[in-house]
């Protein structure tokens, strides 16, 4: 579900503006203010999760990127 309204503009580059992330940002602190510690504690290390497998499939596709620029040397950046 993507947020609609004038603060949920994307950015040139990946994610929301500073706007709509600030805005975000306060609404998820008011949803999880209600939470007891461990809840919250869950949630982030669900987040984190997120972040350790979004950052391991970048790294792979660097890995792919790096592995085909060696198999073919008449490829210029």
């Amino acid at each position: 579900m993507r947020p609609s309204g004038d603060n949920f503009h994307l950015s040139p580059h990946v994610g929301l503006s500073h706007v709509g992330f600030d805005h975000l940002r306060t609404q998820l602190v008011d949803l999880v203010e209600p939470l007891n510690d461990q809840q919250l504690l869950s949630l982030a290390d669900g987040i984190h999760e997120l972040l350790r497998q979004r950052r391991a499939l970048r790294q792979h596709h660097v890995e792919r990127l790096r592995h085909r620029l060696n198999e073919d040397p008449d490829f210029d950046i």
